[in-house]
Formats: C-alpha cells, structure tokens, sequence
C-alpha cells in the first residue's frame, strides 16, 4: 500500500468514530492525534528515505512517565503485562512508556485499522489507571508551575 491508500484508511477509521480527521491531522502529513477510549493515540504512515516504496502504519499510546522509585519493579510488570496484550505492545522511549503497534502497511485492511485502534487506546487507559494505583507514589510530584508574575506558592 502507498502513502495515499494507508492514509485513506485511517481517515475512514477516525470518520467511524464520528471525528473529522481534518480535526485531528498532525502538523505533518500522515500524522493524527486524538483521545479515544479515555487515552491519547497517535496515528502515523510514514517510510524511510532509504526505502521510499515501504510505509509503515503505526499507532501509539503514552502510558506513563517512568516512576522515580521502584523502577525494577515497575519495568518488572510492564514485561508481564506485556505478555498478556494481543496486537499490541508497551515500549519505553527515554523517559516514558507507550502502548505501541507497528506495521508495514502492505495488506492493511480497515478491520485491523480499527481493531488496532481499539486495542491500543484500551491498554492504555485499562493500564495506565491499574498501573498507577499499584505504584502509587512512585512518582514525586512535579511543583505545579504558576502564572509568571504570581506571588501566590502553588505548593502550600
């Protein structure tokens, strides 16, 4: 499948989801970005310069920020929860965790458009909600920032 063909099947998905993906479309072309199912996705169909022909469908999810403690452990269970997703995957990139899926996008169909999207906002926001009640207070708290000029402690 090429750019175009790849791109018009993500359009129809979003469409199905009662969302214009003129809304939705990234700041480059192949690129959307949405909340479905409670989670943040992001959708790209893209290839690389050295193999302009094969492109790719992905579909990505940020689960949560990597935890100031238990690290070993939160990893620990993110390889286990791993091993329970269908169609999907968590992967760490620098300091997060994202629900993941990629694919070439030869073959793709609308049905698997639309079930990858499903999956992988389910996972996230299924997750993110269990993960983070589990490690509650792995993460210190980041100070809110205040407004520039403010006298007011946004920490009392």
């Amino acid at each position: 499948m090429n750019f175009d063909q790849t791109t018009a099947l993500v359009e129809e998905s979003i469409r199905g989801l009662n969302v214009d993906p003129a809304l939705c479309r990234g700041e480059k072309a192949g690129q959307w970005n949405l909340t479905y199912k409670g989670a943040t996705v992001w959708i790209d169909v893209f290839n690389f310069p050295n193999n302009p022909d094969r492109w790719y469908f992905q579909v990505m999810s940020p689960l949560l920020e990597m935890p100031d403690n238990n690290v070993v452990d939160f990893l620990q269970n993110l390889l286990e929860v791993n091993h329970t997703l269908f169609g999907s995957w968590i992967c760490k990139k620098n300091n997060w965790t994202y629900v993941m899926f990629l694919r070439e996008s030869a073959g793709l169909d609308i049905n698997e458009v639309n079930a990858t999207l499903d999956r992988v906002a389910h996972y996230s926001a299924d997750y993110q909600g269990k993960l983070k009640f589990k490690f509650e207070g792995s993460w210190v708290p980041k100070p809110t920032p205040r407004a520039e000029g403010s006298s007011e402690n946004p920490n009392p």
